[in-house]
Order: C-alpha cells, then structure tokens, then sequence
C-alpha cells in the first residue's frame, strides 16, 4: 500500500500510555484554555478597537497592545510544538530495561532536536508546524467516458468561413480545445494539458484553483444523487453532436430528440442573473451609454453553455447518433439509428430535406424502403457545394448532391449514387480533389468548357469487413429533347428557355486495399500533415503528390498507407497505385488488441508548439494519444513519435504512491505519482509547468498531470502499489496472486513474487534507503531491502531483494522475468488482510485486517510483537508515526485511533467522518493527520487537541487512495470518482493574508481616528464605510447631522457622498439604516440618510442598479410608521406642556417680563390665542380656562370651565 518515506524517529522517542495520558491530557486543556483565554482578549482588543478608536492615544495603545497580542501569539505557537512533544515525551513508558536515565536524556535529545526542527522551520520555506488550510493545486476529472470527440478547428478551416458565420472581435486567433462525450453531457477539454474545464450543462465541476476546506454542505451530494437519478435529467442527455467551423457554436442532439444550438463563447445565465442583466442593460440604454460587448474565449469560460436556439423535437424515431457540420457553418446534418437523415438551416431554423435509404437490391422487399442504422456522416470539404455521403450498417454508401435540381425537393433528396461494395458496416469515408480531376470521356475538370457540377476526384470507404475501397468520381452531360408528344408541363427546358442538361454522376471503384483489421477509422493526410521531403531519398520514400491515409482499428495500431498518382492518360485504373504500408506504430507504442484497439482517429493542430499538426488516435480505454509523423534523425526512415497523450478516464483509483525524484534525474516533474486503476495496468503521471494552448504573447504557466507512462505485466486488476524511498522501484499487488517489481526509470518488469493462493490485497518496501545497496548472502539474510505482501489467503510473507547491483543489471538485460524466493511466512489473521505497513526504521510490521485488529510483526523473524484491539469494524489502513513512537489505524467504525507501538494501547480516538475512514497519513511534522473516508471527504486533524482543523470536500465518492510527497507540500487523493486531485499546503499564505489584512485594517482605523480628532467627517464617513463597521458609521453620520442643524447642511453633505457611492455601498448603508432604524435613538439618523439617498439618486436608477431594495425597505416601514406614530402622541402630548405654561405665565399678569420674553422665545406648532375668556391651542383643541383680574374675581360659570388636573392652592381654598 502506497505510503509516505518517514523520517527516521530520534532515539528514546515513544508516545504515552494510556496510564499516564490523563495528567498529560489535563495539562493540554489547561493550555488550550489558556490559549483560548488569549485569544478572547486578541478578539476583544479588537472589537474594541474598530468599535471606539476617537482619540489618537486610544489608537497608539490598540496598537501597542495589537504587537504585544501578536508577539504572545507567536510565542504560543513555538510553545505548542514544545508543549505538543513534551506532552508526548514526558508521559512515556520507560523502556523494557527500566532506565529512568536514558529516558530523561533521551528527552532532552528531543527538546534539543524539535528547537532544532523549529528553527530550521522558521528560516526555510517548509509548511508551518501546524497545518490549517489545504487548497487544490489541480486535478484530472474523468473527461471522457467514451463516444464522440471533436477537436477544434484548424485556422484555416476557420478563416474560410468568416464570410459566412464572422467571428467575433478578439476571437480571430485560434482556440485548442476538445469537446468529448462525458456520459450524458459535453465536456471542455484544454488542449496542451488535457484538464477538464467545464462540461456544457453544468459548467465547472470542480473549482480546481480554490480552497474547498470551508465550503462542504452534506446536503450538496443527496441534491447531487437526486439530479442524476432524475428522469428529466436523463432525457436532457446528449447522445450526439458537432462543432461549427467557427469554433464558437455547437449542435446537440439529447434522448429526447430535441435539437438545440450553443454557444460556446457565452455564459447561460439563471434566472435572477438574466434578470441582472436585463436591469443592467436597461440601465446603460437609460444613461446612454451603450458599451461594446466584449468577446469571451471558449476555454477562459467556467459557466454551462448558452442554449440560443431551439429546432424543436428532431422528427428522428430512433436516437440520433452523428450530427456534421457543413464547412460553410450554415447547414447541418443529423443521422438516426432508424436510418432517417435529415439536413437544417441553422439561419431559419428548420429541415430542410429529409434522407431516406434506399431499398438493397438483394433485400427483395416489396415493401419499400430499409431502415438501416447511420454509421457515418460526412460532407464536402468545400464551401460551393452540398455535397453529402451517408455510410449505414448494412454497408451501403449513399451520395447526395442537394444542389442538383434543388428546386424539386423531392428529387433532391434522392441520392445519386449508391455505393453497395462494402459488406459491414461503414465507418469513414473521405474526398480528395487532388487526385483523379478527370470526367469519363478522360478530359479533365481545368480543360472542359463547363465548370462542374458535382466535382470529381477520389472517393475513400473503409468498413469493419476490414478494406478500404477507392472510387473515382465521374460525371456525364446529356441534353434533354423535347420529343413530339412530351407534354408542356414537363417540358426540359428552364424558366429562361434554355435546354437543360442532365447530369450522370458515377463512382467507379478502382482499388480494394485489404488491411486485415476492422477499420474504425479513417483520414486523409493533406500536405501540412506531412514532413517535408527535402532530399532525393526522402522523396521517394514519401512525394508530395502521394496520396497517404491513416488508419486504425480493432488491432491497437495506428498505420499509414501510401499510393502514387499515374497517368490520367491510361484509362481509370492508371490513375492512382496500390496502397502500400508506409509507416505504422511500434510495439512499445501501439495500444495493442488486447486492450481493445484503437476507436477514432483524427487530424487536429492542437500542439504544444503552435507549429506540427498532430494525429489523435482515441482508444478503447478513453486515452488520446497526439502522433506526429517526422523523418528519424539520420534522415533515412520515417517514424511516428508520441507527442503527448491525455486520459479520459481513469476508471476506480484503488491506490496510488509519489514516487520520490532522484538526485540526478533529468524530469522537469515536480512530481510524479503511480496508480493504480480498476485494470491490469499501472499509470504513472507527472506534475509539472504546462503552458497554455494560446497563440500570443500571453501564455500563462501552471500546474497540471500529464500522462508518463504505463506498467503492463499484471492479467488482472492490480490493488496495492508501492514506491521505494530511493524512487528507483516499485512494486505492485494484483489479483492475478503475484507482486511485481518494476524499474521506474525503464519500466521494465524486473522480478515477479509468486507463492499467494489468492489475490494479493497490500503490498509495502522497506524504509531504509541505505538496505538497498545491500546485495549477495546478507541481502538474502535480511540485511538488505525487503518487499512485504499480504493476501487474501490471511497470509503475510517477506520477499528480500537481491540488491541495486543486481536489480540494475536485470534492468538492463534483455532476459526474461527474474523471480522472488519469500523468506519469512506467517498466517496473519483470521479474515481478509486490507493493508500491511512497514516502520521507519525497519523493525516492525503492522497488518490491518477485516477481523477489527491491528497486528504488529518483528521484520527479523515475523514474531508476534502485539495486538491492537479496539475498533468496531474492519481496519484498512494503518500508518508509522515518522517521529513518535505511535501508529495510527483508519476502520470502517468512522474513527481513527493512535496507538502505541511499546505498550499496544490506545492514546488517542478522533471522531469526524460520516462514514467509514479508508486512508490515513502522518504529516511531515507528525503533530497532525490526514485522513479520507467512504463519504469523500478529506480531513486534517490536529492530534494535540483531538480536533478537525479542516475538511477538504474534493471528491464525490469514495477516496481509496492519499498521499503525501517527500517534502510535505503536495497531497495527492484519488478514489472511486476516477478523479485525481492534487492539494497544498495554504496555511502560510492564509496567515500572510490575515496578517496583510489586520496591517491594513489597523492602517485605515488609524486613518479614521485621525480624521474624528481633526472633524474630518466626510473624510471619516468614506473610511469608515471602507472598513464596514456600522458604529463607527453611525457615528460619523451623527456627528455630520448635528454639525449645523439649522440650515440643514448635513443633508446636503450626505447627498453628496450619496451621489459618489457605488451600487454596493450603496446597498451597505441602506441595509444599516434597516439596522438602524430598529431602534428609536437611531431612527432620526436612518431617516434623514434614506431622505439624502432617495433625494439625490433617480428611483428609477435605484430600482435597476441595485437589487434587493424592495426587501430592504419592506423592514424599514414597520419601523418608520412605528417611529411616526411614536412622535405624533409626543406631539399631542406637547399641547397639554404648552396649555400648563400658557396657564402658569397668566397668573403673573399680563406685564410679567420674562413670560413675554419666553413667549416670544417659545415655538409652538400654532401660537395659543385668547378668545371670550378661553385658550386655544393647536388650532382645534379648545379649552375652558378661569379669566383672572387684578381682583380675583370669584365669579365663574362652571359650564364653561374644563379643569386638567388642581392645583394646591385651588384644592386648600376648597377645603376651607
């Protein structure tokens, strides 16, 4: 099983007991809630400084304390690592001779090695001690299930139509990429590095340059499950399609025979996002200004394609499976299992003829026509004509010229020819005007008088009766009479009088070519396909008037055929040669029969050069392999070299291991990785730079997996590999009962370890770099390098390996097979062996099996050193600490446990998965784990604190495979989902962000504490919007409001900045005056900003520009009309405080002083006035009052007197 090279432990090293972990466990929550205390302050230091902050020397001292929090934090982090060994050293057992003195020295040794590791770790670019943060480096997603591919256009075929369909601005360069049946959908395909960008119905699958630790929701796989268990979604899938010569537009056929045009170059858009758009548009006709559209790249896109026309249900009765383009891009044809083809207009949008087949001569039906399945599809490589050939199952070729008496559909839409030579089905054909421009009478096409109506040259077939057939195409002229008795209406002369002339098109077959396979594909090779023949015996091995096919079949190779044109003179048969092989794949190279052969074969200009075309052969196992055809370096021969290829599908990834880079390697990689798929083979793959497929000066550089190679020895499936920590060897475990060892560098098998009764389930090297130099009697006797299997048959068994010198010269010898003698052998367990791991320093062994037990083994004698009991369910996989004395087990239960190697007990249990944990791997450091599971989620535990630091949400089944690199910075996970995802390390980077974030954050509240000192508050109020902090706003808001309230300045300064902000802003302060308005003291200020907004911005700009308004005033109504309410019963109150005043200054007379000088001072809402003796104020409300006089008189009339409440002197004068 694949694992990671360990270090090796320091002496005296050893996790603790389970004894002694109680007193170490109270002391790490002491030091997490410490820990945790600290950063409470950090956070409320914080708080408190965005919150207040007014004042200079406030802002000094959060600055001073900001440092002290930060210097105590890093503090903390050099005192977790210590703190995190010491809780592992200082609670361990004593060693089996009870010395309590090397025990403590060995401590100190270890102190002395992690401030060492510390250091080393803060001036070096090494990841952190403590992980938090995993993000995607990139990944290779199944792209390919098998079905069609198209590749994208040339240039040239490109340029020919920009009459017809014209490009768009920016768009003129050309695009490399491939569109590729991907189940019931489309695929993108970048071309240089083969990395799936987006599929047509759902976009991006899997957001390759993000981090994906934060953002997994157990919901989104059920939502997941349901889509594609959907019937709708089953009926949407797309069963055929084709790609216009432009590059920018595709036809797709789905199940449910619907026809619809994409486009590639624009975005589909949702529901509230056309709605955007809409608003947006509107908004720039409203202001006028109208910007011009912007060209999109087909590979710079992430969203599904835009459907931007519908053809409606196709008329086919059977599922369509071909759709070709004609090269102008206007018309296409679709071709049905029931044998129907059918020709569109993509400019009106209907068919325009409908195809039948013809009845076979041999079929002796009476009753009309066969149905036979469409096999092929293939038009005219030219722009004039129409000219389209129909290849079927039953082996039939049906040519249709729809030019030739166009105007009687009826007509046009019979063939006129039908080729009947092939006796299976037809797989391709294809024209060549270059060749055989000759008519019957043998005058050529330049010399005739008339310009051709249906063009000659060669016509080529193959089939799967495994022959290529050559026609040459001839074409004859009668004029029509009109005898004495033809009636008028069928008269053959034209709407002008002019007679017509009648065509007899003819393909006469010239050459049957038998290559001996079934022929799944066929092209013609034009001249810029070809290497340049330079010297004489260069062009007699290929001229470039030879006419060169390729082709490929159920064989598994690619071959080239060449003929040589003869004398048009010497009659039809003179006019092309026999094809004879010119070149054909090697051994090594080809894809073999075995496999399954080869499926398609195309011509594309997909090159990482921009410069030689390539041959792209797919193969039955969904790779696509680039060829290109160059003179070999003596000039002599020609050869085809495998320029690159790219895997479609990498079936279930049951293991996989980084193999580690050599010293003196010459591999640019920066990684390479070995897997092991649900087959026979073994895939390697190499991490490193890829450019781009983009013509300019503009090539951007990134990571991506290319393809490195291939293991073929095993017959059956294999199931575990391994590399060597000296990155020289691997080995593999196959069902077919053997291991493997393999020499990376030639992969050549060097040896094969028989003696398993069943499959071969895990397989481990040893550690030691070192052992593998060892050769001769110690190597047999243990002291060298060993390889360690575990089988099915619940046995575990070392084979030692001979040496370096000896596995070197069996690498480069040409003998057959060395084999493996084991020399130790032990029934392990009682049920089903998952995984076997070896320890860093050699001694020991851990097996893991379906018994729920983990057992470890001595290396020297396969001795029983203890059991680890304790898990549920199965244990699958198991791993050695590369520091501590511990081994962690991942089991089926959903938990993860460590132990300890000395005592055999239980430290540690963490808790997290959802369903059962596959993998688990120690990270460099050996303070945390990584560990995958059955619910496809990776997660990254912390083991001091026994928590779940991150989750990596990268895959949507289950994850077999997990690995780390030799350095620690890359993570590689494969699992059922044939996806490969590589991820690295991101803590630092976060850290470096929150930091520059908190700097920066700290800069503007420094900016805005200054501006509050000096009353800057326009200057305060864009800051603090800056910063969003909503109290801080408010209070910049109060401060302007209250600044000059009398001639209402502070409204004109809020419309001003109101004008200046942006949409989102915009929507920031209308969403705190929601906030805000909750409350009655801060109602006024909510108020008086949503009057600046509404005043100075046009609502219909507001309602386009901004969304969400209406939701956002819907809350602040309530509140306002509960605000409103609130200040009209203060008012109505008032009257009752302005009657009680009016009535207390009319005690003192009429010539108290100060009364007037308050009256005159006093703003009532209408001033009280005096009539017949009563008041009355507000302008309704009358109330009775006593008139007094300088007598006081008594006299009063009790009807007219309301009396609001006594006064003392009233009620003491009753009384008496």
């Amino acid at each position: 099983m694949a694992r990671r090279r360990p270090m090796q432990p320091p002496k005296g090293t050893a996790m603790s007991a389970s004894s002694s972990s109680d007193s170490s466990e109270e002391e790490e929550e002491v030091g997490s809630d410490e820990l945790d205390d600290d950063d409470a302050q950090a956070t409320s230091a914080s708080d408190s400084e965005g919150d207040d902050g007014s004042a200079m020397e406030q802002a000094d001292d959060d600055d001073a304390s900001s440092e002290n929090i930060t210097d105590d934090n890093e503090k903390m982090e050099d005192g977790d690592f210590h703190q995190s060994k010491e809780a592992i050293t200082t609670s361990n057992v004593n060693d089996a001779d009870g010395s309590s003195s090397s025990s403590s020295s060995s401590d100190d040794e270890i102190d002395d090695d992690a401030d060492d590791d510390v250091n080393a770790t803060t001036t070096s670019d090494s990841p952190p001690q403590i992980s938090k943060s995993w993000a995607a480096l990139t990944t290779h997603s199944p792209c390919y299930t098998g079905g069609t591919v198209v590749f994208s256009h040339s240039p040239a075929l490109s340029m020919t139509v920009a009459a017809t369909t014209p490009l768009l601005d920016g768009q003129q360069s050309p695009q490399h990429f491939i569109l590729a049946q991907r189940g019931g959908d489309v695929s993108v395909i970048e071309a240089s590095t083969g990395l799936l960008l987006r599929t047509v119905r759902k976009g991006k699958l899997f957001q390759g340059g993000f981090d994906l630790s934060s953002d997994y929701n157990e919901n989104d796989d059920q939502a997941d499950d349901d889509d594609d268990d959907d019937e709708a979604a089953d009926a949407e899938a797309i069963t055929a399609f084709a790609l216009s010569p432009n590059n920018t537009e595709f036809i797709a056929v789905t199940r449910s025979h619907l026809v619809r045009k994409y486009s590639l170059t624009a975005r589909a858009s949702t529901g509230e996002e056309e709605s955007k758009k809409n608003k947006n548009q509107a908004k720039k006709q409203h202001d006028g200004d109208e910007e011009k559209k912007q060209p999109q790249r087909v590979t710079s896109i992430t969203d599904p394609a835009k459907v931007t026309f519908s053809f409606g249900k196709s008329g086919h009765s059977l599922p369509v499976t071909k759709v070709a383009f004609h090269p102008s891009g206007i018309f296409f044809a679709t071709g049905s299992v029931d044998g129907l083809v059918k020709i569109w207009d993509t400019r009106n949008g209907y068919a325009t003829h409908a195809l039948h087949p013809t009845s076979s001569s041999s079929s002796g039906s009476a009753g009309g026509r066969g149905r036979y399945a469409v096999t092929c599809l293939e038009w005219r490589p030219t722009t004039t004509s129409l000219i389209l050939a129909i290849g079927r199952e039953d082996g039939s070729i049906s040519i249709h010229d729809l030019l030739i008496d166009a105007r009687d559909t009826k007509q046009a839409s019979l063939p006129v020819a039908v080729l009947r030579d092939h006796l299976s089905a037809v797989t391709c054909v294809a024209w060549s005007s270059e060749v055989g421009g000759m008519n019957a009478g043998g005058v050529s096409a330049a010399s005739g008088s008339r310009t051709r109506k249906h063009g000659g040259g060669l016509f080529f077939s193959s089939g799967r009766d495994s022959v290529i057939n050559t026609w040459l195409i001839s074409e004859e002229e009668s004029m029509e009479i009109d005898g004495p008795k033809r009636k008028k209406k069928k008269s053959s002369r034209d709407d002008n009088g002019q007679q017509q002339v009648s065509i007899k098109i003819s393909y006469n077959r010239i050459r049957t070519l038998p290559v001996y396979e079934q022929v799944e594909s066929m092209t013609l090779l034009p001249h810029k396909f070809r290497p340049v023949s330079v010297t004489k015996g260069q062009q007699e091995i290929l001229d470039k008037k030879d006419v060169v096919l390729a082709t490929c079949g159920t064989k598994g190779v690619v071959r080239l055929w060449r003929a040589t044109p003869g004398d048009k003179d010497g009659g039809i048969q003179n006019v092309l040669s026999d094809f004879t092989l010119l070149l054909a794949q090697g051994d090594d190279a080809a894809f073999g029969e075995e496999n399954g052969g080869y499926t398609s074969l195309h011509l594309t200009s997909l090159s990482t050069t921009h410069l030689a075309p390539l041959l792209a052969a797919t193969d039955a196992e969904h790779n696509m392999t680039f060829l290109r055809m160059q003179w070999r370096a003596d000039n002599s021969a020609l050869e085809l070299v495998t320029d690159r290829a790219i895997v479609g599908h990498n079936g279930e990834i049951l293991d996989l291991s980084i193999i580690p880079p050599l010293s003196n390697s010459e591999n640019s990689d920066k990684h390479t990785v070995a897997l092991a798929t649900n087959s026979s083979q073994v895939r390697i793959f190499g991490l490193g730079d890829a450019n781009e497929d983009e013509i300019g000066d503009d090539v951007e550089s990134h990571s991506a997996l290319s393809p490195r190679g291939m293991l073929d020895g095993h017959t059956a499936i294999v199931l575990s590999i391994d590399a060597s920590p000296c990155g020289r060897y691997l080995v593999t475990a196959s069902k077919d009962k053997t291991m493997r060892l393999w020499h990376i560098a030639s992969k050549r098998c060097l040896a094969v370890a028989t003696g398993h009764t069943e499959a071969v389930g895990s397989v481990a090297l040893s550690n030691k770099i070192g052992c593998y130099d060892v050769g001769g009697k110690a190597a047999e006797n243990g002291a060298g390098a060993f390889a360690v299997t575990a089988s099915k048959d619940r046995t575990l068994k070392v084979w030692p390996l001979p040496g370096s010198a000896v596995l070197n010269r069996w690498a480069d010898g040409m003998n057959e097979e060395n084999s493996l003698n084991a020399r130790l052998s032990a029934r392990a367990h009682e049920k089903d062996i998952n995984i076997v791991t070896v320890s860093p320093n050699d001694s020991l062994i851990a097996t893991g099996s379906q018994d729920k037990q983990v057992k470890l083994w001595r290396t020297t004698d396969l001795a029983l050193h203890g059991t680890l009991k304790g898990h549920k369910r199965g244990v699958w996989d198991c791993q050695f600490s590369p520091i501590d004395r511990v081994v962690a087990t991942a089991s089926g239960d959903k938990t993860i446990k460590l132990w300890s190697t000395t005592d055999c007990n239980c430290i540690r249990t963490f808790q997290g998965h959802m369903a059962g944990v596959l993998r688990v791997r120690f990270l460099q450091t050996g303070l945390q784990l990584l560990s995958s599971g059955s619910d496809g989620l990776i997660k990254l535990w912390t083991i001091r604190t026994n928590e779940c630091e991150s989750t990596i949400d990268g895959h949507a089944d289950k994850v077999w495979a997990l690995d780390l690199s030799p350095c620690g910075a890359a993570l590689f996970s494969g699992g059922a989902d044939s996806k490969l995802a590589v991820w690295r390390d991101t803590t630092k980077e976060r850290d470096d962000a929150v930091r520059e974030a908190e700097e920066q954050n700290i800069m503007m509240e420094q900016q805005l504490s200054n501006h509050l000192r000096r009353k800057n508050y326009e200057e305060a109020l864009e800051v603090a919007l800056e910063l969003d902090k909503p109290n801080q706003v408010l209070r910049v808001l109060t401060e302007i409001v209250e600044k000059d309230p009398k001639n209402g300045r502070g409204l004109e300064t809020l419309q001003k900045h109101a004008v200046k902000w942006s949409s989102d802003r915009l929507k920031k302060m209308l969403t705190y005056c929601r906030e805000w308005n909750t409350r009655a003291r801060n109602s006024q200020i909510a108020m008086i900003v949503i009057n600046a907004v509404v005043t100075a911005i046009p609502a219909a700009k507001i309602a386009l520009s901004l969304e969400g308004v209406p939701e956002i005033l819907a809350g602040v109504a309530p509140y306002a009309e509960r605000h409103f309410d609130r200040l009209d019963r203060m008012v109505g109150d008032s009257y009752i405080l302005d009657y009680t005043l009016t009535s207390m200054g009319s005690l003192h007379g009429s010539a108290n002083e100060l009364y007037s000088e308050w009256a005159e001072r006093s703003k009532y809402v209408l001033p009280p006035k005096e009539a017949d003796g009563k008041i009355q104020i507000g302008g309704s409300l009358i109330v009775g009052g006593k008139k007094r006089s300088g007598n006081d008189s008594d006299s009063s009339d009790e009807d007219d007197v309301v009396t609001i409440g006594e006064s003392d002197s009233e009620a003491n004068s009753e009384e008496e």
